[in-house]
């Protein structure tokens, strides 16, 4: 008697892949009806076909609502993921769908080192049609929810498929016309009756954005920072609001580097009493294997932009 061997299990159709894909982003299997443009049965009957050939539920159902259940959330993430690697080696395959590029950054990055470089990196690839999102959010690369990321990374532990984009550091700065207002040269006990601006932000490890408790710490001579300091959630914002005159930020000298360069900013104390960063500007993206011709350009375009070498 023969003995038979286990069958390689069969994959799931990808239409109903596809159409579970799109019934775990809607609110309802009639939403997902409407984008597919199919009838709310053919959705139920996908759905059903998946799970039959699964042999597990993937909705919680009552009544006429659906709600993925764990099962069906965990597989949600797997499908999307790689429903969107076949869509992205599917456009490689067609060279008129390469010049789409999505680039996200924080806003700070994107309003005070991109957008003075954006015409410079237009011109120097002018086909390409570039998607900027520029928010806090961190997005999946792998998934596709952007082709490059401009991340702020710990410098000992930086994450895969990455290059240094800028090195950080944190000083007192401010405008010319508001430490014309004061007296010079200010020392550290001065810096306490001064309006205070900054964005402080640490990780599990207590290493990140640097405060002005940080720097009092360090370079206060025994003056503790005061109260009254006004801090933003985006290093961005807090620098603009030096920029315009309304005090002494506590500044990151890689998102200020233009600032600086153009005199809108300047070094309260010269090149002395800055604190160092254990993280770092860094252009990320996914996996080489998946990396576009489009994106290897656009990411040696940036670090060109930096003055850094290229990846690819």
């Amino acid at each position: 008697m023969k003995l038979k061997l286990n069958a390689q299990p069969r994959l799931p159709s990808l239409k109903a892949l596809h159409t579970f894909e799109v019934a775990s982003r809607c609110a309802s299997f009639t939403e997902a009806a409407e984008e597919l443009n199919v009838t709310l049965g053919a959705v139920s009957r996908q759905i059903r076909h998946l799970e039959n050939e699964l042999g597990v539920e993937l909705f919680h159902r009552k009544g006429n609502a659906v709600a993925l259940n764990e099962t069906g959330k965990r597989l949600a993430i797997d499908v999307t993921r790689a429903l969107t690697l076949l869509q992205k080696a599917s456009d490689r395959a067609r060279p008129e769908q390469q010049q789409t590029l999505k680039l996200t950054c924080t806003l700070g990055i994107a309003s005070h080192w991109l957008a003075a470089r954006l015409p410079a990196l237009r011109r120097a690839d002018p086909d390409v049609s570039l998607v900027l999102d520029a928010n806090e959010s961190l997005r999946d690369l792998a998934s596709g929810e952007a082709d490059i990321a401009i991340r702020y990374s710990p410098t000992d532990n930086p994450p895969p498929h990455s290059h240094e984009l800028l090195a950080d550091a944190f000083a007192p700065l401010a405008s010319p016309s508001f430490l014309d207002a004061h007296s010079a040269p200010i020392t550290a006990a001065d810096l306490a009756s001064l309006q205070l601006i900054h964005s402080p932000w640490k990780d599990g490890h207590k290493l990140g954005v640097a405060g002005w408790q940080d720097w009092f710490a360090a370079f206060g001579e025994g003056t503790t920072a005061p109260r009254g300091i006004i801090t933003f959630n985006s290093v961005g914002h807090a620098l603009q609001e030096a920029i315009d005159g309304n005090g002494v930020v506590l500044g990151s000298l890689a998102v200020a580097e233009d600032a600086l360069a153009a005199g809108r900013l300047v070094r309260v104390f010269g090149e002395n009493q800055q604190l160092p960063a254990a993280y770092q500007y860094r252009l990320c993206w996914a996996d080489s294997a998946f990396v576009s011709t489009t994106t290897r350009r656009w990411v040696n375009l940036l670090l060109q932009a930096a003055g850094k070498p290229p990846a690819f």
